[in-house]
């Protein structure tokens, strides 16, 4: 596994003091936002897998049941997209969220992905958010299907 620089770590802690994950807390406004494979690091696909391998057997259940599930959107007007295979389309929700990669974190908190229901009310510094993505543009980073089956 590729060694974290510590200038990622640092910028990570400072982006995620200035996020308000409170107001997010129960919400699932960015719902749509949840696009099928986002990309992940290897250390962030590491930590989701043990986080669903920490899960009790219920979980895991429903785990497969969410995963099963059809994660097609029609927008109308001959538009549809994919979500997340990990969010759970009856209920709303991520079957992930603690362990979720850092761009899911950043929705509704970046000027880029600014929350849709203007929630939050503060973003992370555009100036941090820039500089955290630079550093973690240097990572390898695969969709989740690549990193379950890499060539």
């Amino acid at each position: 596994m590729t060694e974290i620089p510590v200038t990622y770590i640092e910028l990570k802690q400072r982006c995620t003091k200035q996020m308000r994950l409170d107001i997010c807390s129960g919400c699932d406004k960015c719902g749509l936002r949840c696009a099928n494979d986002v990309p992940c690091s290897a250390e962030e696909w590491g930590e989701l897998q043990a986080f669903i391998a920490a899960m009790n057997p219920e979980d895991k259940q429903e785990l497969e049941r969410v995963m099963a599930q059809d994660k097609t959107v029609d927008l109308g007007d001959e538009v549809t997209v994919e979500l997340c295979q990990y969010r759970d389309m009856e209920a709303g929700r991520c079957m992930v969220y603690p362990a979720r990669p850092l761009v899911c974190r950043l929705l509704g908190h970046v000027e880029w992905m600014p929350c849709p229901i203007e929630a939050i009310p503060t973003r992370i510094q555009t100036s941090d958010a820039l500089e955290l993505m630079r550093s973690y543009a240097q990572f390898e980073r695969r969709r989740f299907a690549e990193w379950k089956s890499p060539a």
